[in-house]
């Protein structure tokens, strides 16, 4: 007993000492990822391509453990050099941001959203309760992003200009698929979706085409006795070129 009483006092002065030197070292455990830039993007303070790809395979893993759908959103941004001409590339990196707090209200706090590369934003939505809610989603993102966002011009003034985008949604099945060709699929949905009227797509599961998210057959909604949970798809917040696919 005193031997152990001995030990007991040895692990609990051991563990005070390495406590007041952790709090007088404190860049030991401050190493943040926002301090790591290529953990995040400059511009957005978002997550970086490196980052999303690391959630992505990350979620895919607890998805086949707890057999939920989930979903991926792609945000291409277009016609950036008409947006460069009217408010320079400061009035182009205002817009940028707001299109990155826009797309994260829309998905919810809780779900990873990055700059996967200067054009394209990408988020994963690990849960969802039915493929019907890649419409909602999907929709929801592409008529918050088409909102007028106002930067400031070049001689100084507010300008409220619509950014050029396309919104591509990608359904997670429990079934493994590689993460390069879920990111490709994003991508390529959201260019199709610039010449759709509503701006977003994604592919239809008995054809294979990419067609309007509001058009695709996605199946039966979710169970009347089942209610929306914040924390899987999160409620709206209004909204006051082919490029290499990895980063």
């Amino acid at each position: 007993m005193q031997a152990l009483a001995a030990l007991c006092m040895v692990l609990a002065n051991s563990l005070v000492a390495v406590m007041i030197w952790l709090r007088r070292h404190p860049h030991v455990l401050a190493r943040s990822e926002a301090a790591d830039p290529l953990l995040r993007d400059p511009l957005t303070n978002l997550h970086s391509g490196v980052v999303l790809v690391q959630r992505l395979i990350k979620a895919q893993r607890r998805r086949r453990r707890t057999r939920r759908d989930g979903a991926v959103i792609a945000v291409v941004v277009f016609d950036v050099e008409r947006v460069i001409a009217q408010a320079g590339s400061a009035g182009a990196n205002q817009l940028f941001q707001a299109i990155a707090g826009r797309i994260q209200r829309q998905v919810g706090v809780m779900n990873p959203v990055g700059r996967y590369w200067d054009r394209c934003f990408v988020s994963v939505v690990e849960a969802i309760h039915s493929p019907t809610w890649l419409r909602t989603i999907g929709l929801r993102v592409a008529a918050s992003l088409r909102h007028p966002i106002e930067v400031t011009g070049l001689d100084g003034r507010r300008l409220e200009l619509r950014a050029d985008i396309g919104v591509g949604v990608v359904h997670l099945s429990p079934a493994q698929v590689p993460v390069e060709d879920i990111l490709h699929d994003a991508q390529r949905m959201a260019e199709a979706a610039r010449r759709m009227r509503s701006r977003a797509a994604t592919m239809n599961p008995g054809t294979r085409e990419v067609v309007p998210v509001e058009e695709a057959n996605l199946g039966p909604g979710r169970p009347r006795h089942v209610r929306a949970q914040p924390h899987l798809v999160p409620h709206a917040v209004p909204a006051a070129a082919q490029r290499p696919l990895r980063p």
